[in-house]
């Protein structure tokens, strides 16, 4: 990881996460709401961010860089098949409801990587480990999309995932934002600049809009409903300072710290819950209140927990 000060980190994620006031604002205002969201949610998934992670490949090709690719995908397997293993421990010594079992191991696993992982990283490390962020991210929507969905199935409902449902899920433009550019740095293709400048001014946008949506959810959760949750605080606990912790310990046997490359890794895995669990328990019958809480609860603190490990990655 590049030497920063402690300054220069929380500096660089206050200017990230200062972006969440402007959406928490205008939907208390009233002039911002759910289906507003929904709409800028959709534009950021469909346009923004893949073309974000198109312009961060648009770099001189590396084998190394390649390479390293390969870690990524290995690494957060490892890092998930851990979670699922202690997400599993922890559900039998607190003894949670069935209902609540599947979707507090989901919440374990998987963290917004994507809206608020990448502008983190952009903000943080730049444009190289926005690469690095959109592998880890597209990692774990394979994961989430299979084994995630499942988690959450197993304690919800009897709802038969069909594999075309699967299959609908992972090719996403998310997904395939990463694959064009993927395609293109392999083969080093520059696009010309009548369509790099327009790419990279829509990427551009990800960051302030994603903040601004994450910002419209708080607004409209109570505050009373959100610290009322023994067993979400556990989650927070458990997502923004274990499981860290524990892809820190993986990388640590595996590529060793003090690179580009660990950084990414760990602070992805310091990401709040991903937004997808309430979807998802929406979708299949689960735990939607649990699942709400956990994602604002945990969205919340890691304003806390991000630079606490950032400032751990210097010290390593």
């Amino acid at each position: 990881m590049q030497s920063l000060a402690t300054i220069d980190i929380i500096i660089a994620l206050a200017k990230t996460f200062i972006i969440i006031l402007p959406g928490y604002i205008v939907t208390k205002l009233g002039i911002l709401n759910s289906q507003h969201t929904a709409g800028m949610s959709a534009l950021i998934t469909c346009v923004t961010y893949p073309c974000l992670v198109i312009d961060a490949m648009q770099m001189e090709f590396s084998m190394q860089v390649l390479n390293n690719c390969k870690y990524v995908v290995l690494i957060f397997f490892g890092a998930v098949i851990c979670a699922l293993i202690v997400s599993k421990i922890v559900t039998m010594i607190v003894k949670l409801p069935p209902e609540r079992a599947g979707i507090f191991a989901f919440m374990l696993v998987f963290g917004n990587t994507g809206f608020i992982g990448l502008p983190v990283l952009n903000g943080l490390l730049g444009s190289e480990a926005v690469f690095y962020g959109a592998l880890c991210d597209s990692s774990y929507d394979i994961f989430m999309f299979t084994i995630g969905i499942t988690l959450i199935r197993n304690g919800a409902s009897d709802h038969d995932m069909k594999l075309g449902e699967t299959l609908k899920g992972l090719i996403n433009p998310c997904l395939i934002g990463v694959l064009i550019g993927l395609t293109l740095y392999i083969f080093g293709i520059t696009l010309p600049e009548v369509i790099a400048s327009p790419v990279e001014r829509i990427g551009a946008i990800t960051s302030p809009l994603a903040m601004m949506v994450v910002g419209s959810h708080l607004a409209r959760v109570r505050i009373r409903d959100l610290f009322a949750s023994g067993h979400a605080y556990l989650v927070c606990l458990m997502k923004l300072i274990v499981f860290p912790l524990i892809a820190l310990a993986i990388v640590k046997l595996t590529i060793g710290t003090g690179t580009l490359l660990a950084s990414v890794i760990v602070l992805q895995a310091a990401m709040p819950v991903a937004m997808l669990s309430v979807i998802f328990s929406e979708r299949y019958k689960g735990d939607v209140s649990f699942a709400s809480t956990g994602v604002m609860l945990t969205t919340l603190m890691c304003i806390l927990t991000i630079p606490l490990h950032a400032i751990l990655l210097q010290h390593i």
